[in-house]
């Protein structure tokens, strides 16, 4: 027999206020998702015209301007072919930035294939001058509207409304995951509706009445966006019934699947009978990839020294004269496969603060595994600049360089941790320790244990080189703010 559905709970939050000051809800949603499109239409129409143009009076001047206004027309309708403006992606990830540089691809090798084709004039300065110039343009135009973006959803507008909907255990956990969160479907997430189900199987009454309820909070809550965290719960006729109520609310529904871990590069969809199938690729960080990963390591590890001498044997020597000791600071760490290495960093401890370590355990501010102290004593004057700005950390592009650890990658872990390690937290050693990595740029020493093995075993799973990219510049940012640094 089917369990009853049962709304757990609802999460009561204010109406928030669209750009214009009016509560939020669908109708408003729409508004600024259509109204941020036509402010990205007027500028691409302004940049592309311009730069056309200005190409074209410079290096075209007594050319006819037909094939000029052609490509700026291709350019236009492929942006928009390309679903370059697509709500979906707009001020979350690199997608929109892709479907840019696809379109411009598109409208360019369209016209210059035709102008081949049918013998005519090829005009090459557009190749030479405006492709590079007019997506360079395009690209900072769109990523200063996302920045405009950002600061509408910090003041609280030009957002979703959501309302969750699944089993509890579920729900939580992406509640938890996306509230207050810049990346969801392209937007921000700021207020959340909870329903909370049991099951519906394949029961009419069941399953109208879980539809009937979805609706309800969708109405009742102002709410434009609605996740369903498990499609299990609705059988396949529950998710389209689901989906024709809310398309007739005009409200949009996005699936959130299980596999929430798993980096989009991994997987891949297609149809079968009517079935979507997701294949997901296991982690190999093997041949092509390995290589990839370690010229990086030595280029940018190399540049890093070779650029930073002058720092470092500044750095050293302020160290020597501030406290007695050495500079560097040798710190036995486990590395790829469970190896040993010797660690280097510059010493922003007395020299015997391991000694004292015993002492000020129960003091510990850090989480259950990594001691930490916001103000410990063992800390040098020298060592507290160095910590707060990450500096102490420089000596070991050495380690890079020799191979030892990579400049993006899990936290090295101290070989006691490691013995604690239960079965899938050993997967961290499948890939070397690195200086930076996610549990850096996201709150180094004010993570839990769990979130910080949890940060460490998605970069395992999901490396990509543009990732690493994206950490570095990320890592600068996280420095300079100086959060959980200590």
């Amino acid at each position: 027999m089917t369990s009853q559905p049962s709304m757990l709970e609802i999460a009561r939050v204010a109406p928030s206020l669209d750009w214009m000051g009016s509560p939020a809800g669908p109708a408003t949603a729409r508004h600024w998702q259509r109204g941020y499109a036509r402010r990205l239409v007027v500028t691409d129409l302004a940049v592309i015209g311009g730069v056309l143009a200005g190409v074209h009076q410079l290096t075209l001047p007594a050319a006819p301007m037909a094939t000029t206004a052609v490509l700026g027309a291709l350019w236009i309708a492929a942006l928009s072919v390309g679903r370059s403006r697509d709500w979906r992606h707009i001020g979350a990830d690199v997608t929109e930035y892709r479907r840019v540089l696809a379109s411009t691809g598109t409208s360019f090798g369209l016209l210059f294939t035709a102008l081949i084709a049918f013998d005519l004039a090829v005009p090459r300065e557009h190749l030479h001058w405006s492709l590079p110039i007019g997506t360079s343009a395009v690209l900072v135009c769109r990523w200063l509207w996302r920045r405009v973006l950002h600061a509408h959803w910090r003041r609280g507008r030009w957002i979703h409304r959501a309302v969750v909907v699944g089993h509890p255990a579920k729900v939580r956990h992406v509640v938890s995951s996306v509230q207050g969160s810049k990346s969801v479907t392209g937007t921000t997430v700021t207020a959340i509706h909870e329903v909370h189900v049991d099951h519906t199987g394949g029961d009419v009454e069941a399953r109208e009445r879980v539809v009937a309820q979805v609706v309800d909070v969708v109405t009742r809550g102002a709410a434009d966006l609605v996740l369903l965290t498990e499609t299990d719960l609705f059988s396949a006729q529950g998710v389209r019934e689901l989906g024709w109520a809310l398309d007739a609310l005009d409200v949009n529904l996005v699936v959130v699947p299980s596999i929430t871990e798993t980096a989009g590069s991994r997987i891949t969809s297609n149809m079968v009978a009517g079935v979507p199938l997701l294949h997901v690729a296991y982690p190999r960080l093997t041949g092509t990839a390995r290589l990839t990963k370690r010229t990086f390591d030595i280029v940018f590890s190399a540049l890093a020294l070779l650029m930073l001498a002058p720092l470092l044997i500044t750095l050293a020597l302020w160290v020597r004269l501030d406290s007695p000791g050495p500079a560097l600071f040798r710190q036995e760490r486990v590395g790829i496969n469970h190896s040993r290495f010797s660690m280097l960093k510059f010493r922003s401890m007395v020299v015997d603060a391991e000694e004292r370590l015993a002492l000020l355990k129960a003091q510990s501010e850090g989480n259950d595994v990594l001691f930490k102290m916001r103000r410990d004593p063992r800390i040098t004057r020298i060592g507290a600049v160095l910590r707060r700005l990450s500096l102490d950390e420089l000596p070991q592009f050495y380690n890079v360089l020799r191979g030892e650890m990579s400049v993006v990658g899990p936290r090295p872990p101290l070989p006691h941790e490691v013995d604690a390690y239960d079965d899938h937290t050993h997967r961290r050693l499948l890939v070397k320790p690195g200086i930076t990595g996610l549990w850096q740029v996201t709150g180094r020493s004010d993570l839990s244990w769990e979130e910080s093995v949890r940060l460490d075993l998605y970069y395992v799973e999901n490396w990509t080189l543009l990732g690493d990219v994206q950490i570095v510049l990320r890592t600068v940012r996280a420095v300079f703010g100086g959060a959980g640094a200590y």
